[in-house]
């Protein structure tokens, strides 16, 4: 039986996630609690989204472009994905360097910092300058969505993404307006 996951599918669904984990993180913050899993699982799938936007936009300009090392590139490899792609920052640079995009992606980055420490040391920081950071970010990610990604998608999926940008536009004001 063959099982295929398509990269707008694993874009979404990491997009999702953050709304949903987002819902009982606010629940229970109004009831003065502060859970650490969630904001953990949030900067997880926030740090996935934002990895996984970029490459895909930079496979729309060339396939070459989410190899990391682009001197390696072969198509038969990309076919299969068998191959080192590229990191976030050398995403960031190639977006700006190559498709000439202008985009801040300072929270993103942060988010994507958070992650690695979470994922390879310990995750240090104020509860307040990381929410701050993830609602900036969830900013980031829209604008960049609605700019760069949505118009070239299949109809039902551009709707999808819409719902869903506009759910993080939501969450992001929310956020920012939290007392930590």
């Amino acid at each position: 039986m063959k099982y295929e996951l398509y990269f707008l599918n694993n874009i979404h669904d990491s997009m999702e996630m953050v709304n949903v984990e987002l819902d009982p993180f606010l629940d229970l913050f109004s009831q003065g609690d502060f859970d650490e899993l969630t904001v953990k699982h949030i900067i997880l799938n926030l740090a996935n989204c934002i990895e996984l936007l970029i490459k895909y936009r930079l496979e729309q300009e060339h396939w070459t472009l989410i190899f990391s090392d682009l001197n390696k590139a072969k198509y038969s490899d990309y076919l299969v994905g068998d191959f080192i792609s590229v990191d976030v920052k050398s995403g960031i640079l190639r977006l700006k360097n190559i498709c000439e995009m202008k985009y801040v992606f300072t929270a993103s980055i942060h988010i994507y910092q958070y992650r690695n420490r979470l994922m390879h040391y310990t995750l240090n920081g104020t509860f307040d300058h990381i929410i701050k950071d993830i609602a900036s970010a969830m900013q980031e990610i829209a604008e960049f969505v609605e700019k760069e990604v949505i118009e070239a998608l299949p109809k039902q999926a551009q709707k999808d993404f819409q719902n869903s940008i506009a759910d993080y536009r939501k969450y992001a004001v929310i956020l920012k307006e939290l007392k930590l």
